[in-house]
């Protein structure tokens, strides 16, 4: 099976070995047609190329694909003819992995019984560690290379081992796999070349088993660019874990750390450059990594810190220095800088060490002269180097620790029998404008590399046909000797021995570097200097790849890269337990009595480790191709690939492996594999080279065994002889090999059926003798259970005769008994029934006697309240004709006097600062009256979310007030409503007024209705009675109080004699509408309209439990002199009087229509006026007259129609005292 869009009859070629001419141009065009048809994988021998397709490709990696060669590969080693897939990167993994792995296949001497009774022991199969390298120019695709290479072997392994242990290794490939995402955030950025460029190099070595198991791995890293993280080019950018944290970090994570926009940081903002061109988002991809860092056993504590010390890097960077007033070198953080400020607190708060010691080791450094410790003042350029230093510092220990962290979790103890497949993915080759230590050492490390691909390739190939006197015709291919000598040679010294040397000496500068490396090498042909570049320390070297020029400038402060003692030490007294690690650890870094290690020896250190550990494996090639500069999924530049080509010695790689022999193995091997093929050819284990010469020679002959079925085998003329027997091996053709190894994989897929028949023909027989037994014992069993079950039929049958005569015999018996115990209960019951007949008739007269009883009490306890009311209303109906009288003589003093108010005072205008002082006490005068013409009809307006206040009664089709509740209304115009007015409308229709408060007022005669709190704003018509009404209201000394459900009263009441009234004894709360009005001694008159004034203590406190809120409770007032109590409406305003009369009022009003029908307080004169004696007389409420206050009444009669100047001429000319009744918008603390 083929994977997908990858059809064996593509025109092009899988294989640059089997062109018919075999040069550049050939190799060239076969690319570019394969490019062209997104074939990006090309075989060269043993070599894959692979050509950045430069976007998605997800038909290529899919599963289906993957899966596809995995079962190829498991095919393959069964013995089964397969074709050939097309070349792949899952090609060169699965190799690796069979090869790894093939002592765990078929043995190929059970096939052939007489060879392995003339062998005394098997030779075992010898078992090589493999390795993949994945090598190419920056931005050739090698990192997406290594992650794709690392998903199959995980993939391969899972899908060939079932050991009953999936889920365990499902979670060793997700750890594996996973580390790639937390490596690429802090380890990768943004380069010219590469979007997603490493800016390290990794050898990640994957432990197997036996079986083939993937039982871990570990990662070793190598030169991250330290630089980066200060400094970065045009167009580049710094590591994306700073981007992604401050572009996907969580509120509360961006919060805790302090961070803003990218822009506003020193290390990331210098190049202008803030996104990745490759359509990554790096919001997302931090979700990604800490996914990742969650899969790999990460805590959240662990998470939360590595942020930390990523965050605390880019706040140092955000730290300014200035130099000190006077001082020739000192300096000191920028004062009244926020920034500074700020980036100092932050850092020091995350890296959990004092503010102050962090500003002292970035400013100062402390020197022993003379056994004495000098405090030494910083320059600011000195002090900016040590604040990068430190920076990079933390955050490459941070990395450092990253990498052990995921080595822990991906780590495993290796077995006695472990395996390991190796792959290194190593920085590209790199030329830039500007070339510094960074990139020699880079190119230094792919210098390496092509070495030892030449040596594997090229060299090793020609020296083995040499050593076995194998004819061969010599190759020439690029050797890069020579310039690996130029780093590494002793005499004379390599370049990087003289950098250290140059860093050893205390005067050591870049200067006397420049000029050393001239002297040395100015006279070899790879390493030339122009007179204009030797002006400015500039060198060019001759790499393999091509010429690149480098600026010797910073070499020697970059090869130390060490900042002084005290300005790391303090990170020792962090109280983040991950700083005290990462700093615990790196003791040689604060050592002052060794010399410190220099950036490029331990470089070549760990690359010389890399490098002795490759040569132990069979090495695996994989050469990465950019097709072009630009980034671009169709253009294939030749000069590009072409030079690429050359440098990585495809050319002459893919003219060895066709001209050369690939395929070899010791006579011992090679007799091992193959005798099973030549039954015919006697051993000779004295000299099996002979045997092998034996061998071929029937090989050539065509008469070895092969399958009856099967094509016979024909070797094809080559040009060379498919076969040579050297010295200590045979070597063989490439297309020989697989015919043979075919033939024998088919025989040996042979034998194994055989094999297989005879185990499963032996399984059968054990399977038969136990199914014999099984059926024996069920037999005999099945024999016993029937007799048993014979056996209690005849049980139960005898059981059941015995039963039947039993029971006959008890029904004779239970019958005699029954009779006779039915005519004893028949005698009880009936002497029970008598007496529970006589026992009723007594309790049914007593029950009479009871009834008489209790209502006989009632009467005697009700008729004197009925008398009490009868009372009652006879005084209220005295009391209503006493007020008749009155107001008629009040009406006829009125229309005979025309007294009135009026004010001094007055204007109309609407400017704030007109002012209207109203003074002293005036005679009557013949002005225009407060109170016009008669008018029968007004109008109440309550706002929205307002209560009117009235209680209805229904005189048949008519809603007539019968009584008017100020403290439960929101309108002051409530003061116009009388009891006897009549509601005519509402909002202009009929009025219906529906009930919402249970009033049970004991004289009303006719049903009564209480207008509900409202929704929107209504008007309320009214007509005024022709007559007064015989209705309650509520005098000048009561006042109500509405106590609400779910509210305690909130007062205390008690009675001051036996048959004396109910009086307050204390108030406690005034949550309730109307308890502002409260005071001590106050006599509670009427629950809900009924009087209890004389109704006994115990009845009312009953009646005020069980009755139903909300309720109106009526008091009377016992203050003294015209200071009334204040009223508390339901919107929580409150209406107080203010008594005029004499002396200064001491108020200005303004009239504003727009804002209220009711003239407004403007302004309180200060002295002793009205308003302040008033203010002095009611103290414990806490009223004052003030600014905003309502002015709504004047001798208790609304002041709302009447027209504002009348009312100001009638205040300053009316006669004194006058009863002023203002409206406070809010309630007052009390």
């Amino acid at each position: 099976m083929l994977p997908r869009g990858r059809s064996r009859k593509s025109a092009t070629v899988d294989d640059l070995t089997s062109l018919v001419t075999l040069d550049e141009a050939s190799i060239l065009h076969a690319l570019q047609r394969r490019f062209t048809h997104e074939e990006i994988y090309t075989s060269t021998g043993a070599i894959l190329v692979a050509i950045n397709p430069f976007k998605p490709m997800p038909d290529v990696y899919d599963d289906r694909t993957k899966h596809a060669y995995i079962d190829f590969g498991n095919r393959r080693v069964t013995g089964e003819k397969l074709p050939k897939l097309p070349p792949h990167i899952y090609t060169v993994a699965d190799t690796a992995f069979r090869d790894m792995n093939k002592d765990t296949w078929v043995d190929a001497t059970l096939v052939n019984s007489n060879v392995l009774q003339a062998f005394n022991e098997v030779p075992t199969i010898q078992v090589q560690n493999q390795s993949i390298l994945v090598s190419g120019e920056s931005g050739a695709g090698k990192t997406e290379t290594t992650k794709i290479i690392m998903n199959y072997l995980a993939s391969v392994s899972s899908a060939t081992t079932h050991d009953g242990h999936a889920i365990e290794r499902e979670n060793v490939r997700n750890r594996v796999l996973e580390s790639n995402p937390i490596l690429e955030a802090f380890g990768n950025a943004r380069t010219n070349r590469n979007n997603n460029s490493s800016r390290f190099g990794k050898f990640i070595r994957l432990g197997f088993g036996k079986d083939g198991t993937l039982l871990g791995a570990s990662i070793s890293t190598y030169l991250l660019e330290r630089v980066r993280l200060v400094s970065q080019s045009i167009g580049e950018r710094n590591y994306h874990i700073f981007y992604e944290l401050c572009r996907g970090g969580s509120a509360q994570e961006i919060a805790d750390f302090g961070l803003t926009n990218v822009e506003n940081y020193n290390y990331l903002n210098k190049t202008q450059c803030y996104d990745r061109r490759d359509g990554v988002n790096d919001a997302e991809q931090f979700q990604k990594t800490r996914h990742a860092m969650s899969t790999i056993g990460m805590t959240n504590e662990e998470q939360q810190s590595v942020l930390a010390l990523t965050a605390a890097v880019l706040h140092l960077g955000n730290i300014a220095f200035e130099k000190l007033d006077g001082e020739n070198e000192g300096c000191r953080l920028v004062q009244n800088d926020p920034l500074t400020t700020a980036s100092l607190k932050m850092a020091s708060q995350l890296l959990a060490v004092d503010a102050l010691v962090l500003e002292k080791n970035l400013c100062t450094r402390d020197i022993k002269a003379g056994g004495e410790d000098i405090t030494v003042l910083l320059s600011v350029e000195k002090a900016e180097i040590t604040r990068d230093v430190m920076a990079k510092t933390i955050y490459s220990y941070l990395f450092d620790w990253l990498v052990d962290r995921i080595n822990t979790s991906i780590g495993y103890t290796p077995p006695e029998d472990e395996r390991f497949i190796g792959v290194v993915d190593i920085f590209g080759f790199e030329i830039f404008k500007s070339n510094s230590l960074e990139q020699l050492c880079i190119n230094y490390a792919n210098e390496k590399l092509q070495q030892l691909f030449s040596q594997f390739v090229f060299e090793k190939e020609q020296e083995e046909y040499i050593r076995e006197a194998i004819p061969w015709t010599f190759v020439d291919y690029p050797n890069n000797d020579e310039v690996v000598a130029m780093f590494e040679s002793t005499r004379p010294m390599g370049l990087f021995a003289l950098l250290d040397e140059q860093c050893k000496l205390p005067n050591g500068n870049d200067t006397n570097l420049f000029s050393t490396f001239f002297d040395a090498y100015a006279s070899t042909p790879h390493f030339t200097v122009s007179k204009l570049q030797r002006g400015v320390g500039k060198f060019v070297i001759q790499h393999y790849a091509g010429a690149v020029p480098y600026t010797s400038v910073g070499f020697c402060e970059k090869n130390k890269d060490h900042v002084h003692t005290e300005a790391l030490s303090y990170l020792h007294q962090s109280s983040l337990p991950l700083v005290q690690a990462l700093f615990a650890y790196q003791p040689q870094q604060f050592s002052s009595n060794k010399q410190p290690s220099t950036v490029v020896s331990k470089f070549k250190s760990q690359l010389q480790n890399l490098l002795t550990l490759l040569h132990t494996t069979a090495p695996h090639f994989i050469r990465c191709i950019k097709p072009n500069d630009e980034a671009s999924s169709t253009e294939f530049t030749m000069e590009r690939v072409a030079e690429q080509l050359r440098c990585s010695g495809v050319l002459e790689a893919a003219k060895i492996s066709r001209t050369g022999y690939p395929l070899r193995f010791s006579h011992e091997a090679f007799v091992h594999s193959f005798i099973c093929l030549t039954p015919s050819v006697e051993l000779n284990k004295s000299d099996l080279r002979d045997t092998a010469k034996a061998m071929i020679k029937v090989f050539r002959d065509g008469t070895f065994l092969q399958p009856d079925n099967a094509p016979r085998v024909v070797f094809v003329d080559e040009g060379r002889d498919p076969f040579q027997v050297g010295l200590t091996k045979v070597f063989m053709v490439l297309s020989v090999y697989n015919q043979l190894n075919q033939v024998r994989e088919v025989l040996f897929g042979a034998a194994v059926i055989q094999m297989q028949r005879m185990v499963r023909g032996w399984l059968a027989r054990v399977v038969y003798r136990r199914i014999y037994a099984g059926i024996t014992r069920l037999q005999a069993t099945y024999r016993m259970k029937r007799d048993q079950k014979a056996y209690r039929a005849l049980k139960h049958s005898a059981i059941v005769a015995q039963s039947y005569i039993r029971r006959f015999v008890a029904q004779c018996q239970y019958k005699r008994s029954k009779r006779a115990i039915l005519t004893i209960q028949c005698a009880y019951r009936c002497h029970v029934a008598r007496k529970d007949l006589r026992q009723k008739r007594k309790w049914a007269a007593s029950i009479r006697l009871q009834a008489l009883f209790r209502m006989w009490l009632v009467r005697k306890r009700i008729l004197p309240l009925i008398q009490h009311q009868r009372e009652q209303r006879a005084i209220e109906e005295r009391e209503r004709q006493e007020r008749e009288r009155q107001e008629q003589e009040r009406i006829a003093n009125r229309a005979k006097a025309s007294r009135s108010v009026f004010a001094e005072e007055f204007s109309d205008s609407d400017s704030d600062d007109d002012t209207i002082s109203f003074g002293g006490r005036h005679t009557t005068t013949s002005r225009q009256s407060l109170v016009g013409p008669a008018d029968t009809s007004y109008s109440v307006v309550v706002e929205a979310g307002g209560c009117l206040g009235v209680c209805f009664e229904l005189v048949g089709a008519d809603y007539v007030v019968f009584r008017v509740h100020p403290t439960l209304s929101t309108t002051p115009d409530i003061f116009q409503v009388c009891p006897g007015d009549m509601l005519v409308a509402i909002n202009d229709r009929a009025p219906i007024v529906p009930t919402t408060m249970p009033l049970s007022i004991a004289n009303a005669k006719h049903p009564l209705y209480f207008y509900p709190p409202t929704n929107e704003r209504i008007v309320l018509s009214f007509e005024k009675a022709t007559s007064n009404r015989t209705a309650p209201a509520t005098p000048a000394k009561f006042f109500d109080i509405l106590w609400l459900e779910g509210q305690s009263l909130g007062l205390a009441l008690r009675q001051i004699s036996e048959k004396g009234p109910a009086v307050v004894t204390r108030v406690s709360a005034y949550h309730n509408p109307g308890m502002i009005n409260v005071h001590e001694q106050d006599i509670l008159l009427k629950i809900n309209g009924l009087n209890v004034e004389h109704m006994e203590f115990a009845l009312v406190c009953d009646l005020m439990a069980e009755a139903t809120r909300p309720l109106v409770l009526s008091f009377q007032s016992t203050a003294k002199g015209y200071d009334t109590s204040a009223l508390s409406l339901l919107n929580g305003s409150i209406l107080y009087h203010v008594v005029w009369d004499e002396g200064d009022l001491g108020i200005a009003l303004k009239h504003r229509p727009a804002r209220s029908a009711y003239p407004i307080v403007t302004k309180v004169k200060p002295g002793n006026t009205a308003a302040n004696r008033f203010a002095h007389k009611r103290p414990p409420l806490g009223l004052k007259v003030s600014r905003g206050d309502v002015l709504v009444k004047v001798n208790h009669l609304s002041v709302r129609d009447v027209p504002y100047k009348v009312l100001l001429q009638q205040l300053r000319d009316g006669a004194k005292p006058v009863i002023l009744t203002f409206q406070k918008s809010k309630k007052p603390k009390v």
